[in-house]
């Protein structure tokens, strides 16, 4: 089963006990720096690989600094997180950067919190009822009012193991992120390393890299390669959405990248200056914000300087509802439909807000109500688009689902529904639904895969299904379905659990073709009392690699019965001699009538009388065995399967 790979974010006020929490959960110490050791405070987001009891859930942990002075590289951190642990010290409860840090990721949509209060073993019981409630009183109403708290002490590990689990059970709940969409990689690093060349570190937002791929580096379109990836330190061909990735790339100095920077795979991605953008205020501004004010905008690892331009007023004091406006920049960044920011002002220091980006490409409007209803109007969409872009993010949501996100009732969303598949813009899959244009750019996604993977292994019968499965952006039911579907329509095939194209049929690969069917022939020639395996394989001059390819083609096509860990014997030879014993023999057979007809000693005898056994030919009672089927119907069934 293929990983699903998740990045949590450590957020709280300096001193809180982030970077011990995240020690005690994973046991690396994250403050690397040499001033982050002389200051004991975190300066750069640090990052360790949290091991979790289910090895599907690959999670990275990404402990932010808690200073107000690095909070441009806690902005960077928690970019592309799926679930945050706000941190809270028992000893002193919510602080400034607590607070700040809780309206900077609700802006940025982080969704999933767990509240931990660390240094638990320094409070009594009467403290920490008293802690809870502030807690639970300051994020009453807010977005994170419904999130589990626990207790914690980093040193003694009182709580732990509880905030492992509930991470696990957090994490395990979360979709899989989308790993074949366009790539997409916000650098937050950059370093060199002697004899390597440089290197880039990030979060993938989206899709996945190999070693070898071409990428851009974005906002200055500059073209590198891949040379290698790691991840957690631990070479790897290939990284995906969610993973933290350290990427050794060529054609591109250290000097050339900068935190900000983002690579990606294809022209998916706007480079641009100007966003349409609705944007929601924090609850308290200590200052107005006045018209063209300069602003700094940070957006994934990006930091740009800019101005706010306003459509409808020149000041703004407080306000409760959503701002549509324009940011404009003084220097190039990425982003697209969707994409989440924050702003802040640059002198008083302040977070004043975030919000969305309606459009990436935006041109100069004017000063006027009709341009904030034109702003609305393109962030607004009619009930077909807003499904379509629901499934679009999603993937696929059943009923229950749809109507949470919707807000509709019943009937009007069956309505729509039922339109929706009348017009052929969505599909039912498994009791929920997803869009045809999604389907189609699955299915071809996994056709590519299965492509690639019949040219790597010709000699196989296909790729388990499983595995296409979880390759899918989807739960594994509904993935499950899908391919399902895909084999009833002649889209794909499946012989026994193995998924393949259509039109192909495992061979020989053309380079061993010849030196292969030398091989069978001998191989067959031997009839029962056949070498091992390898053997064959050193006289034939076929490397060790293919032998096994080849070993398991004939397994697969039950072309052969398997003796043991070393021998395998064609099926030819084994129905001519099971037929032959089937004429000489009645109702049962003993051993020694067995060998008499095969020929052969104990070795090769015993196993294929069990494999018989096993295939439910033959049946042993007591010291004799038993016919359960005429070895001619049982043998010409397998090239009947074998056929199909």
């Amino acid at each position: 089963m293929l990983k699903r790979y998740y990045t949590i974010g450590m957020a709280g006020h300096i001193d809180h006990g982030k970077t011990a929490l995240t020690k005690a959960l994973t046991e690396v110490d994250t403050d690397r720096l040499k001033e982050e050791k002389s200051r004991n405070i975190s300066i750069e987001p640090g990052f360790a690989p949290l091991k979790l009891q289910n090895h599907d859930l690959n999670v990275s942990i990404i402990d932010v600094p808690g200073h107000e002075k690095f909070i441009r590289q806690m902005i960077a951190g928690v970019a592309g997180i799926d679930l945050v642990i706000i941190v809270v010290a028992g000893d002193e409860g919510i602080m400034p950067q607590t607070k700040e840090h809780m309206d900077i990721l609700s802006l940025l949509g982080v969704e999933e919190a767990i509240l931990v209060v660390t240094k638990a073993d320094l409070i009594d019981e009467d403290m920490k009822e008293l802690v809870e409630e502030d807690i639970r009183s300051y994020i009453s109403g807010k977005s994170y009012q419904h999130s589990d708290l626990l207790f914690v002490d980093s040193l003694s590990g009182k709580g732990v193991t509880e905030l492992e689990q509930l991470i696990e059970k957090k994490v395990a709940d979360q979709p899989p992120r989308d790993t074949t969409g366009s790539f997409r990689m916000p650098i937050d690093q950059s370093f060199t390393i002697k004899g390597q060349g440089t290197i880039v570190r990030g979060t993938i937002f989206e899709g996945s890299l190999m070693a070898e791929d071409h990428i851009t580096l974005l906002p200055q379109h500059k073209k590198a390669r891949i040379r290698q990836i790691q991840v957690h330190h631990e070479p790897v061909e290939q990284a995906f959405a969610g993973q933290r990735a350290a990427v050794n790339i060529t054609g591109i100095g250290k000097e050339d990248v900068k935190r900000g920077d983002v690579m990606v795979k294809n022209d998916a991605f706007l480079v641009t200056k100007t966003i349409d953008v609705r944007m929601t205020l924090i609850d308290e501004l200590r200052y107005p914000i006045k018209q063209r004010a300069p602003m700094n905008i940070y957006i994934g690892t990006t930091q740009a300087a800019g101005r706010i331009v306003f459509f409808d007023r020149n000041e703004v004091t407080e306000s409760t509802e959503e701002i549509f406006c324009q940011l404009r920049l003084d220097e190039p960044i990425v982003a697209k439909r969707g994409d989440r920011f924050i702003l802040r002002r640059p002198t008083p220091v302040e977070t004043i807000g975030g919000g969305v980006v309606i459009d990436p490409n935006a041109g100069k409007h004017k000063f006027s109500y009709e341009t904030i209803e034109m702003l609305k109007e393109k962030s607004r969409t009619t009930p077909e688009e807003f499904l379509e872009n629901l499934l679009q993010t999603y993937k696929w949501l059943n009923i229950q689902q749809l109507l949470k996100e919707t807000s509709m009732d019943e009937e009007q969303l069956e309505n729509l529904l039922a339109s929706q598949i009348d017009r052929q813009r969505i599909i039912k899959v498994n009791k929920g639904y997803m869009l045809v244009s999604e389907n189609e750019r699955m299915l071809h996604n996994v056709m590519e895969r299965l492509r690639e993977y019949h040219h790597l292994y010709p000699l196989r019968a296909g790729k388990n299904k499983p595995e296409v499965v979880t390759q899918l952006p989807l739960k594994k039911s509904v993935g499950s379905q899908l391919v399902d579907t895909w084999i009833e329509s002649g889209e794909l095939k499946a012989t026994g659990p193995f998924v393949a194209l259509p039109e192909f049929s495992p061979y020989f690969p053309e380079k061993w073709t010849k030196l292969m069917n030398t091989l069978k022939r001998d191989w067959m020639n031997d009839g029962l009392q056949v070498k091992e395996w390898d053997d064959y394989g050193c006289e034939h001059a076929i490397p060790a690699d293919w032998m096994k390819e080849l070993r398991l083609f004939f397994l697969q096509q039950q072309s052969a019965w398997e003796i043991d860990d070393k021998h395998i014997v064609h099926i030819n030879p084994i129905r001519d001699h099971f037929e032959r014993l089937y004429e000489v023999t009645e109702n049962v057979f003993s051993l020694k009538e067995a060998k008499e007809t095969f020929q052969v000693s104990r070795k090769y005898l015993v196993p294929l009388l069990e494999k018989s056994d096993d295939a439910g030919m033959t049946i042993r009672v007591e010291s004799v065995r038993k016919w359960l089927k005429k070895p001619e119907v049982y043998f010409n069934s397998v090239h009947e399967q074998e056929a199909d």
